[in-house]
């Protein structure tokens, strides 16, 4: 049995309007924890990234500490990307997997 379980997405041609709200990324962040039965230790912690300075940047970097590690997120604006980052020492078995999969694809 593994100590940790690390599930990492590359999500392309994301809807705009949703990866470039601050709310909707925040109260992603704020939930998925929930979708997969983990515990978060604090709220989340969302920036968001100069997009004048830094054009091909632009967008939002955020995670969420859990009890069980962490979950983090980085949107890239002008390319509709969104990189997903879950790892946590508590089981992801493939319902989890799922649940994570259809939520995300739900929001963005």
């Amino acid at each position: 049995m593994a100590f940790g379980y690390h599930l990492m997405l590359d999500i392309y041609g994301c809807d705009v309007k949703n990866m470039t709200d601050f709310d909707v990324c925040y109260a992603y962040l704020d939930k998925l924890p929930d979708v997969i039965g983990t515990n978060k230790q604090s709220q989340p912690f969302l920036i968001k990234t100069d997009g004048e300075r830094f054009p091909d940047k632009a967008g939002f970097s955020g995670w969420v500490p859990l009890v069980e590690s962490g979950i983090s997120i980085h949107t890239l604006d002008p390319m509709r990307f969104i990189s997903i980052d879950v790892y946590t020492c508590k089981q992801l078995d493939q319902s989890k997997i799922d649940a994570i999969k259809q939520y995300t694809q739900e929001i963005f």
